[in-house]
């Protein structure tokens, strides 16, 4: 009798989106008031879909679960789309209109970190335990976790900024660079993030910016620019496309610079415009060097 050699193949799971949540400073609020706020979480995330006029999508949730400070759900990856687009924009307004109506905690602003991953994850159809089992879901928890995506809302104004949001690598890949989204690429910066033993890149987007966010950018900030003007090699050739990392805030394509390097050419009120490939990066009253990553057509990073 010959002895069986074959590994157990199992059947993969179904792949699903799956959103987490997460209120900033929950350990802030007062203990008697935690079970209204845990409550509190889903309703406003149902509305917020119902604002973006996508209900649809959050009646076909799978394997809701409160976490307490948060909230995690799936949903068909066919949905990614609405979670990074529509839905984020929609929950900003709606946790301003609860701020404003005076619905959160003591009068304080809920503001939350969302986090979006998608994988193949276990789905009984029963509401099981073990429903939303799989790497996304960790991945999703890890993202939510991330020092980048928290330094969003601690940088932003408290009554401005609502939300903030960080995308796996695979759903930006997937859903953003794909053209599927309703929002642009330069929309998102791509971030570094090691939580536990987790590690890889994320990508970070806020739908209303405020406070340090517009000045300094969003985002791990570079390194210190040296004075001086920037040579020759480092600057961007007709045929280069400038890399989407900068000391600045993102929007759409263009990269807006900020103002903090002293500048060693006389005119202080010099402007930057270079163009490659469809980005623009613009700069005014900018005083000091510009370090920018620059690759040639058909180059990879």
């Amino acid at each position: 009798m010959t002895e069986d050699t074959h590994s157990v193949a199992y059947e993969l799971p179904p792949y699903h989106a799956v959103l987490s949540v997460d209120v900033k400073n929950f350990s802030g609020v007062t203990p008697a008031d935690h079970y209204a706020l845990t409550e509190l979480i889903p309703t406003i995330l149902e509305r917020a879909f119902e604002r973006a006029e996508h209900a649809a999508t959050w009646a076909d949730r799978r394997f809701p679960a409160g976490r307490g400070d948060g909230f995690v759900v799936g949903f068909r990856p066919e949905s990614l789309p609405i979670l990074v687009g529509p839905f984020l924009d929609a929950l900003q307004d709606e946790l301003a209109y609860h701020h404003r109506m005076r619905l959160g905690r003591n009068g304080e602003p809920t503001r939350l970190r969302v986090s979006v991953a998608v994988g193949p994850l276990t789905d009984s159809g029963n509401a099981q335990l073990g429903d939303g089992s799989g790497a996304a879901m960790v991945e999703t928890h890890r993202l939510l976790d991330c020092e980048p995506v928290r330094e969003l809302l601690a940088s932003s104004d408290p009554e401005v900024t609502f939300v903030a949001a960080v995308l796996s690598a695979r759903v930006y890949e997937d859903v953003v660079l794909s053209g599927y989204a309703a929002k642009a690429p330069g929309e998102f910066v791509r971030v570094p993030v090691s939580v536990k033993s987790y590690v890889g890149d994320a990508y970070l987007h806020v739908p209303k910016p405020s406070g340090d966010l517009l000045s300094r950018g969003i985002g791990t900030p570079d390194e210190p620019f040296p004075d001086g003007p920037v040579s020759q090699d480092e600057a961007p050739g007709a045929n280069s496309a400038v890399a989407n990392t900068s000391n600045g805030t993102v929007y759409g394509n263009t990269i807006q610079m900020r103002d903090e390097y002293r500048r060693t050419d006389k005119s202080r009120n010099s402007h930057q415009h270079t163009v490659g490939d469809g980005n623009i990066v613009t700069g005014g009253n900018l005083r000091g060097g510009i370090r920018q990553n620059v690759r040639k057509n058909g180059e990879k990073n």
